[in-house]
Parts: C-alpha cells; sequence; structure tokens
C-alpha cells in the first residue's frame, strides 16, 4: 500500500455521512476527509486523467502535457512540449484517458481537445523513457485516431457489450459512438451515427448512456430523450429516438442512467445548464410499454431549491460514484471556475467541489422518499469538463483528480471513525431561509393596450414608474428610453428598467400617497403594465409584503408590453405610503436567462362599494 506524501500548506475540509457497512456496528460513525493538493496552477488543459503510466504499479496522474509521478506528483515529465493556455479563451487540451491503446503493454494517453477537433492518443514510449527519476525522458509519439469530435461530455463507455470502451460523442450533428482500434499499434477510429443531423455540429451539452428500457443495452442519453439500441447491427443501423424533456435548461454534462428510487428501472441523472444552474434526477414512469420521466430537482438556482441550502453554478462535469460504501452511487460535481468567463452567473464565487450522498428512506407504506445530502469535499479548486475518480494510494477508497483554469488538483479521500456528537456537528443542515415562489402556475398575461393622450404622450392619470424611488437587491433599476422599439409605445416613451439581478431578487418600489374616497372604502384595483422580451423574466407581486395572485411570465420573441394587466385588489390607507414590490422567480424555458423587468406605469383604480 502506498501512501501519498502531502506538503503542510494543504487544508483538510471533513465530511461526515453514517457508516453503512456491515461490518460496522448501528454505533459507528465515519468522517469522510478530502485533502486538496494543487499539483499545478498552470492552466493547460479542462480535465485530467489518471492511470500507470511507468510501469511501478502507482497511480499517476495526466494533466495537459504533463504526467505527475504518483505516489506525491512532486516529479513532473513531459508528454508534448508544454504551452499554458490563456484563461480569457479556451484550450486545446479538454479531456485526457489512459489506457493501453497500442496494445504494447504500456498505459498510452487519449486527447480529446477543443469540441469540434480532432483526437489524438499520444503513445507511450516505454518505461526506459518513462522513469521515475525522469531519466531519458522523451516527447511521446502523436497519433491522431479521429478526425472530429464535438459534445462537451464525449465519454469512454462500453457502449456495445463487447466489455472494451468505446468513445461516446458527437460528430457533423449526429449522436453516435467511435469503436477503437485496440492495438497492435495505433490505428484510426470508426465513428457510428445513430441518429440523422439533429444536434449542434461543434458544442452542444449534455450526453450519457445506459439502459433505459431494460433490455441489457446501453442506449443513448441527450437533453431531449434518449436513442434505443437495437438488439442487431448496432453499428450500422440509426437507433430509435425517444423524445423526453431530460434538462429544464439546454442541458449540462454526463449524464447517467441509475435506478435511485431502487424500484428496479434505470432514472436519469444530470445537470441542467451547463454554464448556469440546476443538477436533477429524472424519475422513470412506466405505463405499459410507455416510458416518460418526472423531473426532481437536487438544486436549482436559489438556496431554497436545495434542502440544505448550497447553491453553486456551472455544474460542467458530474460523475457517479459510490464514495462511501453504502452500496449506493453518489454525485460528484463542482464548479467549474470561469467556464463562460464572466458571463456564468456566480461567476466569482468559490469553485467548490462537492458530493452528494444518495439516501432512500421508506415510509410505514413501504414508499421509497429520495435525498441527496451535500458535503463540501473542497472550497476552490473548481472542476473543469471532467471529473476523474479513482483509488490514488490503494487505500480502498475513491480519490478526485481535476483539471480547469485553476491548474490540477488531487483530492484524497480518508475515512475517520468518529463519535457520534462529531458526526452529527458534521452533517448539512436543513435551509431556513428566504423561498422562492413556484412558477407551475405562471401565464403569460396580457391585458388591453394602452390608449394614449397625443398631446402629452401618455397614459394619463396613473403613476409613471420612472419616478418612482425604489430598492433593488441586486443589480440596478433606471429610467429608460423606450421610443427606438417600434413593436409597441410606452407611456411617456420610458419605463423603469431593472437589470443585473437574478432569480430571487426583488425590487422594492415605494408609491406615493394616495387618498380614496369614502364610497371606495379604501379598497382599489392595482394594475400595471410591463414590458415583455425575450430577455426579460417571470415575476411575482407582492403589496405591502402581501402576495398579489400569480407569477407572471413576461417573455415574448418581441419588445412589446403585457398591456394594462390587473394584479389584484389593494387596501390604501389615506396619508400613508405603500409598497410594491416585484420579485424575480423564474424564467421561460425559451427566454435568455437574463432576468430583466420593465415596468411602464402603474394604476390605482377604486372599487365600489
Amino acid at each position: 500500500m502506498h501512501r501519498l506524501l502531502f506538503r503542510r500548506h494543504l487544508i483538510a475540509i471533513s465530511i461526515a455521512v453514517a457508516a453503512c457497512c456491515s461490518s460496522a456496528s448501528a454505533d459507528d460513525h465515519a468522517l469522510h476527509e478530502f485533502t486538496t493538493e494543487a499539483i499545478s496552477d498552470t492552466y493547460f488543459s479542462e480535465g485530467a486523467g489518471a492511470g500507470d503510466i511507468n510501469g511501478d504499479r502507482i497511480i499517476d496522474v495526466v494533466y495537459g502535457p504533463y504526467w505527475f509521478a504518483g505516489p506525491d506528483f512532486q516529479a513532473k515529465h513531459e508528454i508534448y512540449p508544454p504551452k499554458p493556455q490563456d484563461r480569457n479563451g479556451y484550450a486545446d487540451h479538454f479531456f485526457a484517458w489512459v489506457d493501453d491503446f497500442s496494445g504494447d503493454g504500456h498505459q498510452d494517453v487519449f486527447v480529446v481537445g477543443f469540441p469540434g477537433t480532432p483526437a489524438y492518443v499520444y503513445e507511450n514510449p516505454g518505461p526506459q523513457h518513462t522513469s521515475s527519476d525522469g531519466a531519458g525522458d522523451k516527447h511521446w509519439e502523436k497519433h491522431q485516431v479521429i478526425d472530429w469530435v464535438s459534445n462537451e461530455s464525449p465519454q469512454l463507455v462500453d457502449m456495445v457489450g463487447d466489455e472494451r470502451v468505446e468513445l461516446l460523442c458527437t460528430r457533423d450533428g449526429m449522436f453516435g459512438f467511435a469503436t477503437i482500434e485496440w492495438g497492435p499499434g495505433i490505428q484510426t477510429w470508426e465513428f457510428h451515427p445513430v441518429s440523422p443531423q439533429m444536434t449542434a455540429t461543434r458544442f452542444g451539452h449534455g450526453l450519457g448512456a445506459g439502459d433505459i428500457n431494460g433490455d441489457g443495452l446501453s442506449d443513448i442519453l441527450h437533453p431531449g430523450g434518449w436513442f434505443e439500441q437495437p438488439a442487431e447491427n448496432a453499428l450500422t443501423s440509426r437507433w430509435k429516438h425517444h423524445p423526453a424533456k431530460l434538462t429544464s435548461s439546454y442541458g449540462g454534462a454526463e449524464m447517467y442512467a441509475y435506478d435511485v428510487d431502487g424500484d428496479g428501472d434505470n432514472d436519469i441523472i444530470t445537470s441542467e445548464a451547463a454554464h448556469d444552474f440546476g443538477l436533477s434526477w429524472y424519475e422513470q414512469i412506466r405505463d405499459g410499454e410507455s416510458i416518460r420521466f418526472e423531473r426532481h430537482p437536487i438544486m436549482g438556482s436559489h438556496p431554497s431549491d436545495n434542502a440544505f441550502g448550497v447553491l453553486f453554478s456551472e455544474l460542467h462535469s458530474v460523475a457517479l460514484v459510490d464514495i462511501d460504501g453504502d452500496g449506493l452511487k453518489d454525485i460528484v460535481t463542482g464548479k467549474t471556475y470561469w467556464s463562460h468567463h464572466r458571463q456564468s452567473p456566480m461567476w466569482d464565487a468559490g469553485a467548490v467541489v462537492y458530493w452528494f450522498k444518495l439516501q432512500r428512506k421508506q415510509d410505514a407504506g413501504q414508499q421509497v422518499a429520495v435525498e441527496w445530502l451535500p458535503y463540501q469535499a473542497a472550497a476552490d479548486p473548481g472542476i473543469g469538463r471532467q471529473i476523474t475518480i479513482t483509488d490514488l494510494n490503494a487505500d480502498g477508497q475513491s480519490d478526485i483528480v481535476l483539471g480547469g483554469m485553476k491548474g490540477a488538483h488531487v483530492l484524497t479521500h480518508q475515512v475517520r471513525q468518529v463519535n457520534e456528537s462529531e458526526w452529527l456537528a458534521a452533517q448539512p443542515k436543513r435551509y431556513s431561509g428566504p423561498t422562492i415562489p413556484p412558477i407551475d402556475n405562471a401565464k403569460q398575461t396580457r391585458g388591453p393596450k394602452t390608449k394614449f393622450d397625443d398631446a402629452t404622450n401618455s397614459a394619463g392619470d396613473v403613476i409613471e414608474a420612472e419616478t418612482l424611488a425604489v430598492e433593488v437587491t441586486s443589480g440596478a433599476a433606471r429610467p429608460q428610453a423606450m421610443n427606438g422599439f417600434q413593436g409597441d409605445r410606452w407611456s411617456g416613451d420610458t419605463q423603469l428598467f431593472w437589470s443585473g439581478a437574478k432569480r430571487g431578487d426583488t425590487m422594492t418600489i415605494r408609491l406615493p400617497k394616495t387618498k380614496h374616497d369614502a364610497e371606495s372604502d379604501g379598497k382599489m384595483e392595482l394594475a400595471a403594465v410591463m414590458t415583455c422580451a425575450r430577455d426579460y423574466g417571470i415575476v411575482q407581486f407582492y403589496f405591502d409584503g402581501e402576495k398579489l395572485g400569480e407569477p407572471i411570465d413576461l417573455f415574448d420573441a418581441n419588445v412589446v408590453t403585457s398591456g394594462l394587466v390587473t394584479l389584484g385588489t389593494v387596501e390604501i390607507e389615506n396619508d400613508r405610503p405603500h409598497t410594491v414590490t416585484v420579485q424575480i422567480v423564474g424564467a421561460n424555458p425559451k427566454a435568455a436567462k437574463a432576468w430583466m423587468f420593465g415596468l411602464d406605469y402603474i394604476k390605482l383604480t377604486p372599487t365600489k362599494k
């Protein structure tokens, strides 16, 4: 058994989970601790691999142009001439896998670069050139094995049941996989399309494999559904496509077929948006031969979307592995730092790494409830586009190897038995903070268009929104001229425009003091004209803190007004200011997720007794 030697400055982060192994007593509790070691701070690649490069039976790490010799990863050796990559762009090296592709008994390195470019195998020159002391080092011979690899989550998985891996990817807009020519020597690989041209030609988010229909064959998963592997001619035929909505956005990273709820069929695990928010599992529900999926969010775009308040963005890679040895697979993911530079929400938040423990609980009626318990494995290394899970030091625990814009990191896993109080103190705490109304009942509510007084170019006796005092929890609210938009008219050619917000943020508007007449008894109808556009959000209105109606979806392909929309009946007290609060609660699936809001005017109309 080999033990990693760690430098003193490494930070250990303790995370906890109950020991479920049959050999442990009911009173045993185990803390799972990950120690983070930076083995390179230079951006060379979006991923990192691992394997025994020099044949000494110790796992080494491959990151970009280097392999780092285990067990301490202090000595690095060049595979090809190193060239640091520009963090303001993207690397020419995205993924690395280690295997003996040439058949000579030595571990080679397979590299997939920027999407839509060729992929290569770097052939291991043998132990005389890979000695741990670096003697005789030379650059490895480079072989192009496929001319085009697309999708941002290609994988090496056994697609056709031959007990060897294939390269799952897309090419020229077609889903499929490449069969590998396993030695002797390095040969070219053949891509087998299973679909017509129907996806992104270069990029694309979300891809996976697994048996969906229970026939023992691996199907291909993507955000728009799954391709059923035929019983015959899998390499030469188009596979049947089953459309299904397997993302609430545009798709994330690696997708997995796994029986999450233990009911005997495979569900789907996926991140929702590689450069934004979301992690979910999709429950498979059968009705005879029909298969559909029901989404169960694990984490969203607000702390209240997770039972424990965990929130991070840019889940551009996801791994599935049994971290704690309880027989159930857990999710390993984190933040891909700088994945779209400053374009992604929370781009400057900590580049955390988490694992989510799968826990099943059975109630009195024998119904299984699923929960994912979040534990932080590291605070800030980031995950890149590839997560490699392996046992680096032969201690029987799953370690994590990462590469990305923050360099390369090794997260080494140790287990420590503790007493109950220490174990309980390390458990994730339930979220008890502010929540956001669901958007299930959101509608694209629209009202009659404004009748303008052409002399004043205004809507008459209304409260112009741009004249009001407002407070926002983030972003900025300001008047915006609207006479440049020809699709509609705005009162005074101006609106109150709120931008830079995110889901859950609020804008509170202080209304001017308003007198009601005796006949209305203080009750007035509150209405508003809002702006609709492709980058506007779904909003919830409140009056003096009380919810008004259901959320309103302001998405529209064009820039237009909502017309005068009635928000509800409110009670006005004479000479007392009141507030109207607008909360961003979501966005239409078709919308650009910019969470914008525009308010033209507010109108208060007395009601009669």
